[in-house]
C-alpha cells in the first residue's frame, strides 16, 4: 500500500520563520518578480504559504503608514492553480489590518484578474499617494506597463 504524502501533508500560511529568507528570495525571483531590494526588514512582513517545511508561495507587505504595498506575491509553478495565491493575499490582508493598515495598494503584469475577483480595482500610477510612488517597487523595479491596484480594507463585523 503506497502513501500518498502530497494529498495528506497540506499548505500551510504563515509569517516568516528565521532562516528562510533565501529560500523566500530564490521562490520571489524564480516566479520572475523583483527582489533587488528586499531587506530582513521588509522581509518580516512577508507571509509564507508551505508544503511541509518547504516555502511555495509567499507575499510581502511593505508598510507605510496606514498603507501599505502588497507585493511580491509569487507561488512555485508546481503549486499552482490551487489557490495559495488567494490565501496569500488574504492572510497579508489579515495581517495589514492587524497593523491598523487600511489600504493595500499593488502593481501586477500578470495578476489582474486574481486581484479584481479579490476586490481590488484598477487605478491610474499616478493615483497612489507619493510614499507608494517613492518605494523602489513602484520607482524602477516594475514595468512602466504594470497594472496599479487597490484596495480598501475593512474590518470583519462582529457578531
Amino acid at each position: 500500500m503506497s502513501i500518498d504524502l502530497e494529498n495528506i501533508i497540506k499548505v500551510t500560511v504563515s509569517g516568516l520563520r528565521g532562516g528562510e529568507e533565501a529560500a523566500v528570495i530564490a521562490l520571489i525571483t524564480a516566479c520572475g518578480l523583483p527582489a533587488e531590494d528586499l531587506t530582513p526588514q521588509k522581509l518580516r512582513h512577508f507571509v509564507i504559504a508551505r508544503k511541509g517545511d518547504h516555502p511555495v508561495g509567499t507575499a510581502g507587505l511593505e508598510i507605510l503608514g496606514r498603507q501599505s504595498l502588497l507585493r511580491s506575491l509569487a507561488v512555485s509553478e508546481a503549486y499552482r492553480g490551487r489557490e495559495i495565491a488567494a490565501k496569500l493575499v488574504t492572510a497579508a490582508e489579515r495581517y495589514a489590518l492587524s497593523l491598523g493598515i487600511d489600504t493595500l495598494y499593488l502593481l501586477t503584469v500578470t495578476a489582474e484578474r486574481l486581484f479584481v475577483g479579490m476586490g481590488y480595482t484598477r487605478i491610474d500610477r499616478s493615483a497612489a499617494p507619493p510614499e507608494i510612488r517613492a518605494t523602489e517597487e513602484f520607482k524602477c523595479l516594475c514595468p512602466e506597463h504594470s497594472v496599479c491596484m487597490k484596495k480598501q480594507l475593512s474590518k470583519p463585523i462582529c457578531r
